[in-house]
């Protein structure tokens, strides 16, 4: 079911990704509002993809790299058209569902590699640990794509570049508002994350800290996002700052799936 729902899914977040280009630099309504049906049917396909792989193995499909990535992709799919349907905000239609796919086409390329978790049937607190993760970094995913388009549309105006796609983006204070909502429920599911990986950890290895990429780029990353919302709400720290700071923390995160296959 996978191999069939899968590159299904791939294909139609390209065409939904065409459609919303069309609809944000061309202004064409419908292909806008085509867009978003097009992206509501890839996550079905797609959620067909993860519960397929589930249903064949018999687990929560979160033991490998490749599952890893394929759960990655839906949950950053989901937390867009949440977005959406939300506020409305259709640049993000040209950055999340992108990221999505491209969690996907890895998810597709390394199904049937080795690169596995630490054991072959997560459960208990390595179950929680790897979902709660997963979601946190999706949360975060969203976190980067709000701060991007935030970024794009300051260095706009500053330059006073009269773009007519300005008139499509969100307002800045709402893509700082945005993007901060979703670094601080990022920020709280990472933290849980890494303190459920503390407890697989000592259970594991008899030790609270091992040694890794994996183990260190989510810290390192955690550190990023702490001194962010510290300075947030001691200093008021917020606008472009906030942002490349996000973006960085973000890349740090992301770099720990290169991590899982070392």
């Amino acid at each position: 079911m996978l191999v069939v729902l899968l590159p299904i899914a791939l294909v139609a977040y390209i065409v939904g990704v065409f459609l919303a280009s069309l609809g944000m630099f061309y202004r064409f309504e419908t292909a806008r509002k085509s867009a978003t049906v097009v992206f509501v049917l890839a996550w079905i396909a797609h959620f067909g993809a993860v519960l397929g792989r589930g249903l064949s193995t018999g687990q929560i499909p979160l033991t490998d790299v490749a599952e890893y990535l394929l759960f990655l992709g839906l949950a950053v799919m989901a937390l867009y058209l949440l977005l959406w349907f939300r506020w409305r905000v259709d640049a993000a239609g040209i950055v999340l569902p992108p990221l999505a796919a491209a969690a996907g086409f890895g998810a597709l390329a390394l199904l049937g590699s080795t690169a596995a978790l630490p054991v072959a049937r997560p459960r208990g607190w390595l179950l929680f640990h790897t979902t709660v993760s997963t979601l946190g970094m999706a949360t975060l995913v969203v976190a980067l794509a709000m701060s991007l388009i935030y970024l794009f549309q300051d260095r706009a105006l500053k330059a006073r570049r009269k773009l007519k796609l300005l008139n499509r983006l969100p307002p800045l204070d709402r893509c700082d508002h945005i993007g901060f909502q979703a670094l601080a429920v990022g920020f709280v599911l990472m933290s849980v994350g890494i303190g459920a990986g503390v407890v697989v950890n000592a259970s594991e290895h008899g030790r609270i800290w091992v040694p890794g990429i994996k183990q260190t780029l989510p810290l390192l990353a955690w550190l990023v996002f702490a001194g962010v919302l510290a300075a947030r709400f001691g200093l008021g720290f917020r606008g472009r700052k906030s942002a490349y700071l996000t973006i960085t923390g973000v890349m740090l995160g992301l770099l720990t799936i290169a991590g899982m296959t070392l």
